[in-house]
């Protein structure tokens, strides 16, 4: 998800708008308000000056795919995804490249792929790679009772309609004292709030 800040006054825009103890244009527009179309034919009210999480079909607001003159979205932070008016298209590969010290377990940091709560969504693809020599334990979603061992070199993978995953958490609690390199590649999805 990308982040995004409206931006009513701005260049020509930004004269409708005067501080009537300067009469110079002001920075935040204490009145305006605006309706905006968003995807799946929601609309959105959008407030001068607010900013506000979303998928980057609000780019298109933006400059530079409008004008200076014309744009009323500035992106604060860019998440880097697509947005296609064709859903089948609003996916984006995200990589874990994830290193288990020997000892540690679920509850470590750096054990931890969140995709839900890094990029807004649920992945509908995930391929998991062991690239160490020792087994590693994996937990699916968080659940307890969905936890499997990853052998060395192994690779798992979850297909598209398999299951919609969340999060993935790693354990290396097995013998041998080696740490344990994991590769997690997963196609997520690009979801509006709007």
């Amino acid at each position: 998800m990308s982040v995004f800040r409206v931006k009513l006054n701005n260049t020509a825009q930004g004269r409708l708008d005067i501080d009537p103890t300067t009469g110079a244009p002001m920075t935040t527009s204490i009145q305006r308000t605006i309706y905006v179309a968003g995807p799946k034919r929601t609309h959105r009210k959008l407030a001068d000056g607010e900013t506000f999480t979303d998928s980057n079909y609000w780019k298109r607001f933006a400059y530079p795919q409008v004008s200076l003159a014309d744009a009323f979205i500035e992106v604060v932070t860019d998440d880097g995804s697509v947005y296609s008016d064709v859903d089948s298209e609003n996916t984006f590969p995200v990589v874990y490249d994830l290193t288990l010290v020997h000892g540690t377990t679920y509850t470590a940091e750096e054990n931890i792929a969140d995709i839900l709560t890094d990029h807004g969504a649920s992945a509908n693809f995930v391929q998991i790679t062991n690239q160490g020599n020792t087994a590693c334990k994996v937990k699916l979603n968080g659940s307890a009772s969905a936890i499997f061992d990853l052998a060395g070199g192994d690779t798992q993978v979850f297909n598209n309609g398999d299951l919609q995953i969340t999060k993935l958490e790693f354990a290396n609690t097995t013998s041998g004292g080696a740490e344990v390199t994991v590769q997690v590649i997963a196609s997520v999805k690009s979801v509006s709030n709007s």
